[in-house]
C-alpha cells in the first residue's frame, strides 16, 4: 500500500503492496484460534485442563487490574505522558521486533516509542506539536563566506519551534489522533471520503496494545513485553495472520501496519519530533540529517570560486568548468546547453497548456 498521508517528522512513504516484518517473523500457519481472533468473545472461566485454566486466569488478572490501570493513565496525563508505564514497555518491546538491535542501535534505543507518544500527545502543548519550524536547526554551522569553508557560528534552533496549525490542519489533525466522533466541526462529507468512521490513533493504540498482551498471554502465557526476543517473533507471526482488523479509513491498514510506519518515521525523523535520538538514525543510514545553512559547496569570496567540503562532492562539472589548480570555475552555458533547457522550457510550457484547470 502507498502510506503517503500526511504525517509530522521525516515521512516515510512507501509504495508497497503491505509492509511486512523482519524476515526472523512468521506468519502463524494457519487460521487463528477462535479466542486469537479480532471477533472473539471473552473467555470463560469454566474450563479445567492446566493451560486452560491459566489462560482464564490471565483474563481474570487483568480485569481486576482494570481500576488501577486507569489509575496508571491518570498519573500518566499528569505527567505530560500518554502510556502507562505497563503500555509503554509494551510499545517499545514492539519497535524493538520491527527494527531489532545489533551492532546498530535498535528502534527503542533510537526513540520510536517516545516520537509515537509526542504524536498522541501533540495538542497537549500550544502550538501542537504537527510540524516543527524553521529553517534551521542548528545542527549545521553558517559558511564563512570569505574562505568557503564552515564557520564557528550556528543559527539557533528553529526546528523545536513548531508552526500553528490553520482551522483546516487543526480538525484534520485532531480527527486523525482523537478520532473523527470527537470533532463535530468536521465536514461530514470530508469524513465519508476515508471509507469508514475514522477512529483516533489515541484509541487504536490503547485497544492495539491490549490486544497484543492478549495474544501473547494466550499464546506465550505471559504479557508481550516479558517475553524473550525469539517469543515475541512468534507472538507478532501470530498477530499479523488476522488479529487485526484492516481498517477502511486508513486504507485497509492494521495496527501492525500503523505501528510500522510510526516506527520507521520515529527512527529516522529529525530528532525535534521525538525519535531518531541524537541522530542515530541518521547515521545508520549514512545520513547527515539537515545540512542547512552551510550546504556542501561554498563560494569563497577571498577565491573567487567554490569551494566542496571534503567528501562531498555535490557536482560533475565539464572540463573547462575547472581551473588549472583544480578548483571549480563554471562557465556560462555553451550552445548545447542552452538548446538542452530551451526544450526543457518548451516541454513544460506544453504539458502546462495541456493540462485541465
Amino acid at each position: 500500500m502507498v502510506l503517503a498521508s500526511p504525517t509530522p517528522g521525516f515521512a516515510i512513504t512507501c509504495a508497497m503492496l503491505r509492509l511486512r516484518f523482519p524476515r526472523s517473523i512468521t506468519r502463524a500457519s494457519g487460521p487463528l484460534g477462535a479466542e486469537l481472533r479480532r471477533d472473539a468473545a471473552p473467555l470463560l472461566v469454566t474450563l479445567l485442563g492446566r493451560r486452560q485454566f491459566l489462560r482464564a486466569l490471565g483474563v481474570l488478572v487483568t480485569a481486576l487490574a482494570v481500576p488501577w490501570t486507569g489509575a496508571r493513565r491518570v498519573w500518566a496525563r499528569a505527567n505530560g505522558r500518554f502510556f502507562t508505564a505497563h503500555e509503554r514497555a509494551t510499545l517499545e518491546a514492539m519497535v524493538d521486533r520491527i527494527i531489532p538491535p545489533d551492532s546498530d542501535p535498535g528502534a527503542r534505543a533510537l526513540g520510536a516509542a517516545e516520537y509515537i507518544e509526542q504524536l498522541l500527545t501533540a495538542f497537549d502543548h500550544d502550538p501542537p506539536r504537527i510540524f516543527a519550524g524553521g529553517p534551521f536547526s542548528g545542527r549545521a554551522p553558517f559558511a564563512d563566506e570569505r574562505t568557503g569553508t564552515p564557520s564557528r557560528r550556528r543559527p539557533p534552533d528553529r526546528f523545536s519551534r513548531f508552526i500553528p496549525l490553520s482551522r483546516l490542519e487543526e480538525l484534520r489533525w485532531r480527527a486523525e489522533i482523537f478520532g473523527a466522533a470527537r470533532v463535530p466541526e468536521l465536514p461530514p462529507a470530508l469524513v465519508a471520503q476515508r471509507g469508514g468512521p475514522l477512529v483516533g490513533l489515541r484509541d487504536l493504540y490503547r485497544t492495539g496494545l491490549a490486544t497484543v498482551d492478549r495474544v501473547a498471554g494466550t499464546t506465550a502465557g505471559a504479557p508481550f513485553a516479558s517475553l524473550a526476543p525469539e517469543q515475541q517473533d512468534r507472538v507478532f507471526g501470530v498477530l499479523d495472520a488476522g488479529a487485526f482488523a484492516p481498517d477502511p479509513a486508513r486504507g485497509g491498514m492494521t495496527f501492525l501496519d500503523i505501528v510500522i510506519q510510526h516506527t520507521l518515521e520515529g527512527c529516522f525523523c529529525a530528532p525535534e519530533y521525538g525519535g531518531n535520538r541524537d541522530g542515530r538514525g541518521w547515521r545508520m543510514l549514512g545520513i547527515e540529517g539537515d545540512d542547512q545553512p552551510l550546504g556542501f559547496s561554498l563560494f569563497s569570496s577571498e577565491a573567487g570560486t567554490y569551494r566542496e567540503l571534503p567528501g562531498h562532492p555535490v557536482s560533475g562539472p565539464d572540463a573547462d568548468d575547472v581551473g588549472p589548480d583544480g578548483s571549480l570555475r563554471p562557465q556560462p552555458l555553451g550552445a548545447a546547453g542552452a538548446k538542452v533547457v530551451d526544450a526543457v522550457v518548451t516541454f513544460s510550457g506544453a504539458l502546462g497548456t495541456a493540462c485541465p484547470e
